[in-house]
């Protein structure tokens, strides 16, 4: 993943920046240019926000399969094995995206690598934070003495604790993300009521006292455009709130972008 994502995000970067070059050559600033800018940003997003999805993903799994993988180590340290014997018949068990990567432990340890670097590297390979600070702890209680058994489990039981945590908060924050959606797809409903009971009729009907000091396609473009930045930042704030980090809203910036596209388009 770490080898495609610069070439995944220049790409989608330089179709974004096509789309929006050619719809300046076919329309300049007509309105139906900024169909063309909500387009262009949706691709240049897309392959960043498909591949935080997956790392994400990638990341939750790894956490969940933590505490199964702990539990697995305290049982065979239970049953007599050295810590290496534990690691080869667990790298031998379905622990999903985590697997891979303790075959490869097993195989350093195997060569000669220190107990320490090994696990250290282990950590770093699979890059979540919750197996950084699980893997901090276990070096750390190792290296001031204890049974092995007792210092897997206590682990195992601690990463549970946090995972369960996690998705405490996650559950509780998940209606936030929904209020961000309404919201905005609101934010849309207003500007078509708007642009349909007000700047429509004004156009048709212009008074002495009210009339539009544009057309109603500039104003339509100027509302696209409200609706777009509103889509944007809507959905960078439902990540951030749904999942603590911004970036990880661009997937639900593509998404409202899509549908506000779709409104301005073709019931606008």
């Amino acid at each position: 993943m770490s080898r495609i994502k610069p070439f995944a995000y220049a790409s989608s970067t330089a179709a974004g920046v096509a789309i929006l070059i050619i719809g300046y050559n076919i329309y300049s600033f007509g309105y139906l240019f900024h169909t063309f800018v909500a387009i262009s940003l949706m691709v240049a997003l897309s392959a960043p926000a498909i591949i935080i999805h997956f790392e994400n993903r990638r990341k939750k799994l790894i956490d969940d399969a933590l505490p199964r993988l702990l539990d697995d180590l305290a049982e065979s340290q239970e049953a007599g094995m050295t810590l290496l014997q534990a690691l080869e018949e667990s790298s031998k068990r379905k622990y999903g995206p985590i697997t891979e990567e303790l075959k490869r432990l097993t195989t350093q340890l195997s060569w000669g690598l220190g107990f320490e670097e090994a696990f250290s590297a282990f950590s770093k390979r699979i890059g979540t934070e919750l197996s950084i600070r699980t893997t901090t702890l276990i070096l750390e209680a190792i290296r001031l003495g204890g049974d092995l058994k007792n210092i897997f489990g206590s682990t195992a039981q601690f990463v549970r604790e946090i995972i369960e945590l996690r998705d405490e908060r996650e559950s509780q924050l998940r209606p936030y993300m929904m209020v961000i959606y309404i919201s905005s797809l609101v934010f849309v409903l207003v500007i078509v009521i708007l642009y349909q009971s007000f700047f429509v009729p004004m156009a048709l009907e212009p008074t002495r006292f009210l009339r539009l000091p544009m057309s109603l396609e500039g104003y339509k473009a100027i509302l696209f455009d409200l609706a777009i930045v509103e889509a944007l930042f809507g959905g960078l704030t439902a990540g951030k709130l749904s999942q603590g980090l911004t970036f990880n809203g661009l997937k639900h910036s593509v998404v409202l972008l899509a549908v506000v596209t779709v409104i301005f388009t073709f019931l606008l």
